[in-house]
């Protein structure tokens, strides 16, 4: 587990055994996504990816159900 660069989500010092979804940057280069005892660890590209996929796929959901914020 490398040095917490940036809190993207959530923080491992007020949840450490991350009941809660959690996101990191760390100093090694990859964003680590923690839920329970799951862990995921991504290359920041592979993040923006699937960061891009999840508002593409919020953005169709809100049309096909007319959902307003």
């Amino acid at each position: 587990m490398g040095h917490i660069v940036k809190k993207i989500l959530g923080d491992v010092d007020k949840d450490p055994n991350y009941e809660n979804l959690t996101i990191e940057d760390n100093e090694d280069g990859k964003i680590h996504i923690h839920l329970k005892n799951i862990r995921m660890d991504l290359t920041r590209d592979d993040w923006k990816n699937l960061k891009q996929a999840i508002f593409e796929a919020h953005d169709k959901m809100k049309k096909y159900h007319n959902w307003s914020e």
